[in-house]
């Protein structure tokens, strides 16, 4: 199988470097590398010509005339891919000499998949803590948990992305039969329509090894905060806040399985699991403040109307 590397260029001079020398090294040798550069003016440029002239069968550079934006720009890249697995890529992360190996023979042997998802080690000097961090771990996210074809669709659907497009490879005939986007809105980019696509099709799998690193710097476009001060060793409860937000993703929700024609009975699932939740905060709390809770949350929030 032919392989092709879709990535993404922006200011990205720092580290850009370390990643194409992670993907030229791999143990299974990728068809092409395709980079799309949204209008770089730090030097990126000039040294993607450098390597574009050291590896001219491989790797093609386009520059776009205006520039596109982060979900726009790849998805320029994923369009101009041709070889059969396209692999996302972003400018300042470092994939494992055995990535493209180990993706591609899970491709081979299970002509049913469409995306695969793998394990991916956080690091960089911004990381506050010491500990080896994995990124499943940060999302609380245990892929043992989740047994049967639909459970990974609401996961994704009901509480965010876990799988960052770095970590993902796709079937090119797939992804192109899902190309132009349909942006059903701004949380939904390219990765994650992708992803829920591939999921209500049971076309997803997960692939526990750790087959590369993300990088977390000031400067990258998402996740930089939540990253750098994540403590592996902390335990978080279910807040108010955090039922409320549940509460209120319902909308998104609904717009996301009409957006994109996922499996319909999500909707009603989704409002059995609000519940669920509601249940879950009311048990950790004292009597008392059980029985407050339950007519605040009914009468005074109304947190119910948000359901409707």
């Amino acid at each position: 199988m032919t392989s092709s590397v879709a990535l993404c260029t922006y200011n990205g001079h720092t580290y850009i470097s370390e990643q194409l020398d992670s993907i030229l090294n791999q143990t299974r040798p990728v068809s092409e590398i395709v980079i799309c550069d949204d209008g770089s003016t730090d030097g990126t440029l000039e040294l993607l010509s450098k390597y574009a002239e050291r590896y001219p069968e491989i790797i093609k550079v386009y520059r776009n005339p205006e520039n596109l934006g982060y979900v726009g720009n790849f998805e320029k890249a994923m369009s101009l891919c041709s070889g059969d697995i396209v692999f996302l890529c972003d400018q300042d992360d470092r994939w494992y000499s055995n990535k493209t190996e180990a993706i591609t023979e899970i491709f081979i042997n299970d002509k049913n998949t469409n995306i695969i998802c793998h394990s991916i080690k956080l690091f960089g000097a911004s990381l506050e803590s010491s500990e080896e961090m994995v990124y499943w771990h940060m999302e609380s996210f245990d892929p043992d948990h989740f047994t049967k074809p639909e459970d990974i669709l609401k996961r994704l659907l009901y509480e965010g992305n876990v799988f960052p497009g770095m970590s993902m490879a796709i079937r090119n005939v797939f992804l192109k039969s899902h190309l132009p986007l349909k942006r059903v809105n701004s949380v939904i980019i390219h990765d994650y329509e992708l992803l829920l696509l591939a999921a209500d099709q049971n076309s997803l799998r997960i692939e526990r090894s750790v087959l590369g690193e993300y990088r977390i710097h000031p400067k990258q476009s998402i996740g930089y905060k939540a990253f750098s001060e994540f403590n592996p060793s902390e335990v978080k409860n279910l807040s108010r806040e955090d039922l409320f937000r549940i509460f209120q993703r319902y909308p998104f929700v609904k717009k996301v399985i009409s957006g994109l024609n996922l499996n319909t009975t999500l909707d009603a699932d989704y409002i059995r699991y609000c519940h669920q939740k509601y249940k879950d905060y009311l048990k950790k709390l004292p009597l008392l403040d059980r029985l407050i809770n339950q007519i605040k949350m009914k009468y005074y929030f109304h947190i119910f109307d948000y359901l409707k």
